[in-house]
């Protein structure tokens, strides 16, 4: 099976699944509306909606090279050794697990942490963090990002949309 057909099964695949997830789970397991603030399926369906049209895209972007008989772009290929001639790709398209787990620990250990110390001290921990492994060591700019950050999220999340913020409150 080439490439090309792995890319485009993997992209039904995730096609059929952002389907399935807007049409059945996400109505069937969203609480319902309590009529006060942003509904409960609001982030989910625009996340799966996005998923949806970024799948869709891909998909097309695939099927035309392969019916065309036009090969993707050497700039566009997701994996070095598809390019015959030497264009300078290096590891795009890899992954990296090494990688991929100092950014989803911290992730895993933020979703446990809000419930025991709140959204704003779990968020900002969080974000040094992740600020700490890609390399950032100019703490006070770290400082103010995470701060302004968690700031923004928090006022989005309380006032804009009306929706109190998981854990314990700090500021209640």
């Amino acid at each position: 099976m080439s490439r090309v057909t792995r890319d485009a099964l993997g992209y039904l695949f995730i096609i059929g699944f952002c389907i399935l997830m807007l049409a059945w789970a996400i109505p069937t397991y969203t609480p319902a509306y309590p009529g006060y603030g942003a509904p409960p399926a609001l982030v989910p369906n625009v996340a799966v909606s996005v998923m949806l049209v970024m799948a869709v895209v891909s998909i097309v972007r695939v099927l035309l090279a392969a019916f065309l008989n036009q090969p993707i772009p050497p700039e566009e290929r997701e994996f070095p050794e598809d390019v015959d001639d030497d264009s300078g790709f290096t590891q795009v398209g890899r992954v990296n697990l090494v990688h991929l787990v100092s950014i989803m620990v911290p992730c895993a250990l933020l979703v446990v942490a809000i419930d025991y110390v709140g959204y704003a001290i779990a968020s900002f921990a969080f974000l040094m963090l992740l600020q700490f492994i890609i390399g950032s060591r100019r703490w006070l700019q770290s400082i103010i990002i995470a701060v302004v950050l968690v700031s923004v999220l928090y006022i989005i999340m309380r006032y804009g949309f009306g929706v109190p913020v998981p854990g314990p409150q700090l500021f209640e």
